[in-house]
């Protein structure tokens, strides 16, 4: 069985310490540790899919990207970046978004909505028995609100929908505007973790934006645009645009606010520093969560509104920071 990593592990080794070590802070108890990038942000045959016709097709989507990423980021470094880079770089970022646990745990929130407004549009047409006397003869519609039945979704079915349209979303993070964010030294460097993808504000305030750090010194926040769901994907990246912006120390922080809080369970850094601990303090009671709305629509059905969110987050060790 394999132990396949959803942060790959060459992003990871980017962010070493010059021991040759991952410096990560646990955002649960907030215990300091100290790793390779083979023991860390990775599950059992976390990218097999059974959904799939080619259960393990994400692997092969990866080989176009991990081998070459470290080249992409020292290109986009010199402001010298080709359409393979942008590929290479948008495909990184969109496998994060399809087979990390924060990925499968906030995309199951919309399915469970999905089914759930089926089951009721179908009882009310009465396609559906009433509950055994045990369950009080009720409704399938009233067993659902009263919490007697409950919709589950297999995460591995969000990560198949997504490893389904990958493709479709290395185009749409290709072609946007990249503001390529560059960490001041005499200010520190930017942190990594086990979902590193912070949200924020965009240009249009349809979509929002997506941080990440690329490596140490270097990271990008992307502005998608809303794209027609029939249009194929590009991947000469016509749409692509790159602004270049050196960070000052508040705007550093802010990245590593959203990283930390954007965190699944761990925080990594290319330092020891004194600093690290009471940062994640701070920010560790967020996580990235789904937001869904059903709002009443004609015909008795009802509209699915889903949006994703860093939202405060009570963790088990204590309360809020």
């Amino acid at each position: 069985m394999p132990l396949d990593h959803f942060v790959s592990q060459v992003h990871l080794k980017n962010f070493y310490t010059k021991s040759g070590r991952l410096v990560g802070v646990k955002k649960d108890d907030l215990k300091k540790f100290y790793a390779k990038s083979d023991d860390v942000c990775r599950r059992p045959d976390g990218s097999t899919n059974g959904y799939l016709t080619e259960p393990r097709a994400v692997e092969e989507f990866l080989k176009q990207v991990e081998p070459n990423y470290n080249a992409a980021v020292a290109a986009l470094r010199d402001r010298n970046i080709d359409a393979d880079g942008v590929y290479v770089l948008a495909g990184f970022i969109a496998y994060l978004m399809t087979c990390s646990p924060t990925a499968m745990r906030i995309s199951s929130p919309h399915l469970t909505a999905s089914v759930q407004t089926a089951a009721e549009i179908i009882d009310a047409q009465g396609l559906l028995p009433p509950a055994p006397d045990i369950l009080g003869n009720k409704s399938m519609t009233e067993l659902l609100e009263d919490g007697s039945v409950r919709i589950c979704v297999d995460e591995k079915y969000p990560q198949a929908i997504g490893i389904s349209v990958i493709e479709a979303a290395v185009s749409n993070f290709g072609n946007a505007l990249w503001d390529v964010m560059f960490a001041d030294p005499s200010y520190g460097s930017f942190l990594t973790s086990d979902f590193p993808v912070g949200l924020g504000a965009s240009h249009d305030k349809r979509v929002v934006s997506r941080t990440v750090p690329l490596a140490p010194d270097i990271a990008v926040r992307i502005h998608p645009m809303i794209r027609d769901r029939d249009e194929a994907p590009d991947f000469s990246f016509p749409q692509f645009r790159a602004r270049f912006v050196q960070l000052g120390l508040n705007e550093m922080r802010e990245v590593n606010r959203q990283i930390v809080q954007a965190a699944e369970t761990m925080v990594f850094y290319n330092e020891d520093v004194d600093w690290l601990v009471p940062f994640v303090r701070k920010n560790r009671d967020y996580r990235m969560d789904s937001i869904v709305d059903r709002v009443p629509a004609p015909g008795g059905g009802k509209l699915i509104v889903a949006s994703q969110r860093i939202m405060p987050y009570r963790r088990a060790s204590g309360g809020t920071a």
